[in-house]
């Protein structure tokens, strides 16, 4: 038995194909890593934060004619005088509709 080289017979085309498609995806790799450049990720935590801040920076509406009803109200007595009623209606309003 004759042993030719220490390489078995490779076909030399097969090879430049496989090289090449590594040579374009690395630079596609690298192309794409330039492009998009660090990245910073925010937990949902401080998106809410964030959020909450904006929220409460925001300029407050005023509505003059509930101000002076309110207003009207409480110099009548009829306002705060049953906390319990107060608080169911408090509750109610902030559960969903079922």
């Amino acid at each position: 038995m004759k042993i030719e080289g220490n390489r078995p017979s490779v076909d030399a085309t097969a090879t430049g194909q496989v090289d090449a498609a590594r040579v374009a995806a690395s630079k596609a790799k690298e192309l794409g890593a330039a492009q998009k450049g660090d990245a910073v990720t925010v937990s949902s935590d401080v998106a809410l934060a964030n959020k909450a801040i904006d929220s409460a920076s925001q300029p407050v509406a005023v509505r003059p004619e509930a101000v002076a009803r309110g207003k009207a109200l409480l110099e009548s007595g009829e306002l705060g005088a049953d906390a319990q009623a107060l608080a169911d209606s408090l509750i109610q309003s902030l559960m969903p509709d079922n």
